[in-house]
């Protein structure tokens, strides 16, 4: 969730409207802001791309934007630039029919494909737009499907078996959102980057789950604020010719950390997806090695990234929770290795979080990435944890 204070393709499928676009010349980057937001967030994506217009627009590079709001027939369209009026404008590239579900991995699929036919560049990067919830599962179709805005009370009497769909990026009323295994194989590309404007997708399990579609990931492993990322600013070191993620990592956090009360909330980290496959060896090592302290360990003492009850442990610190089960050596061996998977990252204070009802939290530990704890390991939440690719790499529930 985000907190509230895609021959030449001339026909498409899914009953869409093309124009004849003939494919541009292969330029540097081409980057694709795919905002579902046909939800609650629609008035933020708004302002997003308002800001998209007042700000940096690539000589030798594409913004395209897939925009589905609330309401509206969902539409994908190039931001160029109009030379009477020097404003930046939409240049429209097709529009489908308003109840496409963007959450579907079909349509994230087409997208990627539209924008590699018709801007073909020598790389290309995405921005995930909407609700995040990590890779937690779904509660089902009823109200806001996501076990977070349910009561823990009626949580724990769903069966195992309606939990063992992880549904994690742009869940919203009936819509379940799209499983970070889907969500990875609807990639058709390796992407420069992947950045995740949506709340607590900075985890282990959704950066594992990514390692084989993208070579960095930015996300923050708590809530972002309504507003996201500023995308006036932020645009400009993605069209480097090496993009600078670090430099938009901490356009994120200044933007923020100048803020005023509840609004001064930011976690933010860029990871590298080539040095997770190692890093799995060294945690599963780890959790090998400390069987016992596992089965026991009261995570109440770990730094968490949401307001949970502590029964629903999906969003805690990866390093402060291996700091309190391992001892000095091997967590000296794990803060080495984790390094080169978190390779840059910026916190406030605290940060907001509205899971369970509005409150800030303090961070006393940043290690940059979350990880699930399994308090109870013959939960439910425990059992669909259990089938994630990062859970079978590690063992942390056997």
């Amino acid at each position: 969730m985000r907190t509230i204070t895609l021959i030449s393709i001339i026909f498409l499928s899914f009953s869409g409207c093309c124009k004849k676009i003939d494919p541009d010349p292969v330029k540097e980057r081409s980057v694709l802001i795919y905002m579902a937001a046909n939800n609650n967030l629609s008035p933020f994506s708004k302002n997003n791309l308002l800001a998209l217009k007042s700000g940096f627009l690539p000589s030798n590079g594409n913004i395209i934007v897939y925009q589905h709001l609330m309401g509206e027939p969902p539409k994908m369209f190039r931001l160029v630039k109009d030379k009477k009026t020097n404003t930046i404008e939409e240049e429209m590239i097709a529009e489908y029919p308003q109840n496409e579900r963007s959450t579907d991995p079909a349509v994230l699929t087409r997208s990627l494909q539209l924008m590699k036919e018709l801007y073909p560049a020598k790389d290309y990067g995405l921005i995930l737009w909407s609700h995040g919830t990590g890779w937690v599962p779904p509660v089902g179709t009823k109200s806001f499907p996501h076990f977070l805005m349910e009561p823990y009370s009626n949580y724990k009497r769903l069966s195992i078996s309606e939990l063992q769909q992880t549904k994690s990026f742009g869940a919203y009323g009936s819509d379940p959102g799209m499983d970070i295994t889907d969500l990875a194989n609807a990639i058709p590309y390796r992407l420069s980057f992947l950045l995740f404007d949506a709340c607590l997708m900075g985890g282990i399990e959704t950066l594992y789950a990514m390692r084989d579609v993208t070579d960095y990931m930015v996300a923050s492993p708590a809530e972002i604020l309504g507003d996201g990322f500023p995308y006036k600013t932020i645009m400009q070191p993605l069209f480097l010719p090496q993009p600078d993620l670090t430099a938009v990592c901490n356009t994120f956090f200044n933007f923020y950390d100048e803020q005023t009360g509840l609004s001064r909330s930011a976690t933010i980290a860029l990871y590298d997806t080539k040095a997770v496959i190692d890093f799995a060896d060294v945690v599963r090592t780890i959790y090998g090695a400390y069987r016992e302290e596992l089965v026991t360990f009261s995570p109440v003492d770990v730094q968490p990234y949401a307001n949970t009850p502590l029964q629903n442990l999906a969003y805690y610190d990866l390093d402060d929770f291996v700091k309190q089960i391992a001892n000095e050596s091997d967590y000296k061996l794990f803060t080495s290795a984790l390094e080169k998977v978190v390779i840059h990252k910026r916190s406030t204070d605290y940060f907001y979080s509205n899971l369970h009802g509005a409150s800030t939290v303090p961070i006393k530990h940043f290690g940059g990435i979350s990880t699930f704890i399994p308090y109870n390991a013959q939960s439910a939440l425990s059992a669909s944890y259990k089938e994630t690719e990062w859970n079978r790499a590690v063992h942390l529930i056997e």
